[in-house]
């Protein structure tokens, strides 16, 4: 399998430090490019939003984030010396996710697993466990 592309889920928990070891690491040994995707969840309605100003809490924590995936993106490039984007995606994490991969279709998407079990997984469900599930592109795992 060829890997030009690898996009790369991370939600800054604790195993997102795990995730980009791996995805560095297969990113220079094929040199492949990284896109570093997060999802900001939007809870409410944007008019809601406006009507609340709260858009202006949602600008913020937009700006954190960019931030943030600036700051792994550094991160890769001077230890993996890999190219790497960062994109930040808008809605349910599973739905917006894979909305992105029918889009662009990378080589390869690379998400973590919390490991969350028993009456936890099934009432919250598992971001990654559904991408693995639908996504027409091939998913690695990444466990905590």
């Amino acid at each position: 399998m060829e890997l030009r592309r690898i996009v790369v889920c991370v939600d800054f928990s604790a195993i997102t430090p795990k995730v980009l070891e791996w995805a560095g690491e297969e990113a220079r040994r094929f040199g492949a490019k990284v896109e570093l995707v997060h999802v900001l969840e939007e809870t409410m309605p944007r008019l809601a939003q406006e009507m609340l100003e709260l858009h202006t809490l949602y600008d913020k924590l937009r700006e954190v984030t960019e931030k943030r995936l600036e700051d792994l993106k550094e991160e890769l490039v001077s230890k993996y010396g890999v190219e790497v984007e960062t994109k930040i995606l808008n809605g349910e994490p599973f739905d917006a996710i894979l909305d992105y991969l029918d889009e662009t279709k990378p080589d390869l998407v690379v998400v973590g697993a919390h490991g969350k079990r028993g009456v936890k997984r099934i009432l919250l469900g598992s971001v990654s466990e559904k991408v693995a599930r639908k996504s027409s592109v091939n998913v690695t795992i990444v466990k905590y």
